[in-house]
C-alpha cells in the first residue's frame, strides 16, 4: 500500500476533532519517515495514539478532575469487561467435554484452573451488578427531571434485548432436538442461525455498554458513590487477572495430559496444544484485564486525591 494511503487510513483511526487540529502535521510526519514504505513500528504507534485519543475523547483516559479520573477509570473497566465477556463465552464453548478426554488421574489441576474461572466469572458479574445499582438512584432523578434525552442511547439496547430473549430461548430449545453432532456443525441451518443468534448477543453486549458509558458520564454522582465504583471497579480488575491466569493454567495442563482435547483430535494421539481458537480468546483475555487493571489503578489513585463527602 502507498505511503499516502497508509497515513490516511491511520489518520481515520483518530477523532475529527483531532484531525482537524494535528491531522496534517502527522501525516506529513508519517510521510518523511516511511522512505516509499510505512514501517510497522509507526504504524503501530500511530494506532496506539489513535487509541488513547479514543479514550480520552470517551472519557476513559486523560488528565482531568479526581472526580472526572474515577469517573473514567471505572468506566474503563466496564468496557474491558465487556471484551473479557466475549472472550470467557469463547473458552466456555472451547473447554465444553474437556473433563471426558482427560485421563482421570490428570483433571485435579486443570479442574481446578477452570473453578477458578467460573467463580471469578461469578464475582466480577456480582460487582459489575453492584455497580449499575449503585448508579441506578442518579439516573432516576434524570428520568424524574425530564433528561431522557440525556439517555436516548438506552432503547437501542433494550430493543435488541427484547429480540435477544425470545430468540435465545427458541436457539435452545432447537439444539434440545439435535444430535451432538449436528449442534457441532453438521446442520448448516442451525450453524448458520446459531452464528447470527451469537452476533445478536454480541450487539446486546456492545449496545449495553456504549449505553452505560454514554449515560453514567452524564450523571451526577457523589464522590462517596465514585469511591465505591473504584473499588468494585478493582474488583473486577482483580478477578479478570485470577480469571486469565486460570484460563492460562488450564490450558498449560490439558497441553501436558491430553493435546488431543486443544487439537481436536482422536483420544491419545500425538497434537499440537496451539489451539488457534483459543488463542484468540486467550489473548483477548490478556488485552482487557490489562485494560481493566489500568482503568482501576486510574480509579484508585483518583480516590486517594478526593476527599469523601
Amino acid at each position: 500500500m502507498r505511503p499516502e494511503r497508509t497515513s490516511g487510513f491511520l489518520l481515520r483511526l483518530y477523532p475529527s476533532g483531532w484531525r482537524a487540529r494535528y491531522g496534517e502535521e502527522l501525516e506529513t510526519l508519517i510521510l518523511e519517515t516511511s522512505a516509499g514504505h510505512v514501517p510497522w513500528r509507526v504504524r503501530a504507534d500511530v494506532a496506539l495514539g489513535a487509541v488513547r485519543e479514543r479514550l480520552r475523547g470517551a472519557g476513559l483516559a486523560g488528565d482531568g478532575t479526581p472526580a472526572e479520573r474515577m469517573r473514567g477509570g471505572t468506566l474503563l473497566v466496564l468496557c474491558a469487561w465487556a471484551v473479557f465477556v466475549v472472550a470467557g463465552i469463547g473458552v466456555q464453548k472451547f473447554s465444553e467435554h474437556w473433563q471426558a478426554v482427560t485421563p482421570s488421574g490428570s483433571r485435579a489441576l486443570p479442574a481446578g484452573a477452570f473453578d477458578v474461572l467460573v467463580v471469578g466469572a461469578a464475582i466480577a458479574s456480582a460487582l459489575v451488578v453492584t455497580g449499575v445499582a449503585a448508579v441506578l438512584p442518579s439516573l432516576g432523578r434524570i428520568l424524574q427531571t425530564g433528561g431522557r434525552r440525556q439517555v436516548r442511547s438506552l432503547p437501542v439496547a433494550v430493543g435488541l434485548t427484547l429480540v435477544a430473549i425470545p430468540a435465545s430461548v427458541a436457539v435452545v430449545v432447537w439444539a434440545h432436538g439435535l444430535t451432538a453432532a449436528q449442534r457441532n456443525g453438521h446442520d448448516t441451518a442451525y450453524a448458520t442461525v446459531t452464528v447470527l443468534w451469537a452476533l445478536l448477543l454480541l450487539g446486546c453486549l456492545a449496545t449495553w455498554t456504549v449505553a452505560g458509558v454514554v449515560v453514567a458520564r452524564r450523571l451526577e454522582i457523589s464522590s462517596r458513590v465514585l469511591r465505591l465504583e473504584a473499588v468494585l471497579g478493582a474488583g473486577v480488575a482483580l478477578s479478570m487477572v485470577a480469571m486469565t491466569a486460570g484460563t492460562a493454567i488450564w490450558w498449560a495442563a490439558l497441553a501436558r495430559s491430553a493435546p488431543w482435547f486443544l487439537a481436536g483430535a482422536p483420544n491419545g494421539t500425538a497434537a499440537s496444544p496451539l489451539a488457534p481458537a483459543l488463542l484468540v480468546t486467550a489473548i483477548l483475555m490478556l488485552i482487557a484485564t490489562t485494560a481493566a487493571s489500568a482503568g482501576a489503578v486510574r480509579a484508585f489513585r483518583a480516590a486517594s486525591d478526593r476527599p469523601a463527602r
